[in-house]
């Protein structure tokens, strides 16, 4: 498990898996595209585990999750520097929030194969991005028991460390394999977005998919 977990975008879900990480004891270093600075309020309210930094020092981190709208995306990609088999979890979804119904078009491409393909050298792992940021940021966990994060990737050790960071934040990890098909079901308009399982359905949605 990676020391020191990069977030790169301090939005709504950003600030959610920023405070389930540091709540589970481990750090986190944030950025946006604004400056260190303007995340001052932030860094105050999740304490003293999260520090703000530059883009380029996030995104250095052994593990590091983009939570960046979409458009974004690919441009910071294009400007940083190679991975050398960092973890890159895409957090991203090709909709705005949910509240837009389809999708970008990508040319038949999930956003992860995107990603994959303009991170040279990085495992890119797809997680974080079913669950609208209002219900990411709530306690993973309640009386029904944990709530299900799908996550899937090309590299099996990669979704094996995603999986064991999910664990330590409090849900249940569901592995649905590759980018290309694993990524399609947690598309804004997949089978899987949007729904809020717990442990219970781990099983059955395992089955499923």
């Amino acid at each position: 498990m990676a020391a020191t977990i990069g977030i790169v975008g301090s939005g709504a879900v950003g600030r959610a898996l920023a405070a389930h990480i540091v709540a589970s004891g481990q750090d986190v270093v944030l950025c946006n595209s604004r400056g260190p600075a303007t995340l001052e309020p932030v860094v105050e309210e999740l304490g003293p585990q999260v520090s703000a930094l530059e883009i380029s020092a996030v995104a250095a981190a052994d593990l590091v999750v983009f939570a960046i709208p979409w458009p974004a995306v690919v441009p910071l990609l294009e400007e940083l520097p190679p991975w050398h088999g960092r973890i890159l979890v895409d957090a991203t979804a090709p909709a705005s929030h949910f509240r837009q119904p389809g999708r970008y078009e990508l040319g038949g491409l999930t956003t992860s194969e995107v990603v994959q393909a303009s991170a040279a050298g990085a495992r890119v792992v797809k997680t974080f991005c079913t669950l609208p940021a209002s219900v990411l940021a709530l306690p993973p966990a309640n009386e029904a028991g944990r709530r299900v994060m799908f996550l899937s990737g090309d590299d099996e050790d990669a979704r094996a460390a995603v999986g064991a960071l999910i664990d330590d934040i409090g849900y249940a990890a569901v592995d649905l394999g590759s980018l290309s098909t694993g990524s399609a079901l947690q598309q804004p308009d997949g089978p899987l977005a949007a729904g809020t399982y717990d442990s219970l359905l781990t099983v059955s949605v395992n089955r499923t998919v």
